[in-house]
């Protein structure tokens, strides 16, 4: 989303309630405003609310960190949220008032931010300068300055001078942990240790690269797994973000729009995913089950096929059991079919 610079204190050291320039973590976020770590990473890696800044961390990898300005951005859509807003107002909220704080004279301590019938309104502390957010019906009024006092005192906290700065994983080390962790899920409980740890440490992958297309997509699986849609579907749009051609992504939103009972969607989706990726077997089994949802059964029976067929190309032993248990599923469908429309069997 697009921002506007300010003027903020040179520096990135914890200070005083004056040095607008402080860095914060997502637990110092998380304490400040008695939210949830989780919540703040999938603000972030869902483009709500992302970290503005990156600081040099071990063996030169770069540490997202939250600005002064990203706290004021947070502090609104919390307020906003709990007023009972629906999260999309709350974002071109958001948007509005990144643009329109522009570099002003008046150190951003000055900064009052307050409603004034349906208009969120930010003025400087002399009155002269007033910013027109975005309509909203709800109440907001707080301080800047008091804002930093709070996160001031957050800083002096013993656990805020530790942190995971001094693990050595990549993104990509924590990405195939988080992949060894969740094939030991037994998807059904996610509470469960192993899920939780898969989750975590697709997120810690995600803080270290924040433009890791396959770690959304697994992370989106997982939630999806899980019964979470909403959260899978938020992740799979920003793994295409990152890497538009995906097909992995793509596919799966196009199973949640299945899932949903969406079948045009559905099928337009896998249509998408076959364009660019032929032999993707996964949708040509996913828009095979759509088809039959509309009555397509000639059209699913030649995607049930080529998803055999696919299948059959990967050695036996590379397989995943669930794979070929769909497979068989599969051929049982395609002899049904075949036998209701009079189509004899294809020649292999």
């Amino acid at each position: 989303m697009p921002q506007s610079p300010i003027n903020t204190a040179n520096g990135a050291g914890r200070g005083t309630p004056a040095n607008t320039g402080t860095l914060y973590s997502v637990r110092d976020v998380a304490q400040l405003f008695d939210l949830p770590e989780r919540k703040i990473r999938y603000w972030a890696q869902t483009g709500f609310i992302r970290p503005s800044k990156r600081i040099d961390g071990p063996s030169d990898r770069k540490r997202l960190r939250y600005s002064f300005r990203d706290l004021i951005a947070i502090k609104v859509a919390k307020e906003l949220l709990d007023a009972g807003l629906s999260l999309q107002r709350v974002r071109r909220n958001l948007d509005a008032l990144r643009l329109k704080l522009p570099d002003i004279d008046e150190p951003l301590a000055k900064l009052r931010i307050r409603s004034e019938r349906e208009r969120v309104l930010v003025e400087d502390g002399g009155g002269q300068h007033t910013f027109d957010a975005a309509t909203g019906q709800y109440l907001l009024d707080f301080d800047v300055s008091s804002l930093q006092q709070q996160a001031a005192k957050v800083l002096t906290l013993p656990w805020a001078k530790q942190s995971d700065e001094n693990d050595e994983r990549t993104a990509y080390e924590w990405f195939r942990y988080a992949c060894v962790r969740e094939r030991e899920w037994e998807g059904v409980d996610p509470e469960d240790r192993a899920f939780c740890d898969a989750r975590d440490a697709y997120e810690k992958a995600l803080d270290l690269d924040p433009e890791f297309a396959a770690a959304y997509t697994n992370l989106g699986a997982l939630h999806a797994a899980a019964g979470d849609l909403d959260a899978a579907r938020d992740y799979f749009d920003e793994a295409l973000r990152c890497d538009e051609e995906q097909p992995e992504a793509q596919s799966n939103l196009a199973a949640l729009a299945l899932r949903s009972g969406d079948f045009d969607t559905a099928i337009a989706g896998y249509q998408q995913v076959l364009r660019a990726s032929p032999d993707y077997a996964e949708a040509h089994y996913g828009i095979a089950r759509a088809l039959l949802e509309v009555g397509g059964k000639g059209r699913a029976l030649a995607h049930l096929e080529r998803f055999c067929h696919a299948v059959e190309r990967v050695p036996a032993d590379e397989r995943d059991p669930s794979i070929n248990a769909r497979c068989d599923q599969a051929k049982a469908v395609i002899a049904a079919l075949r036998e209701e429309l009079g189509v004899s069997a294809s020649p292999s």
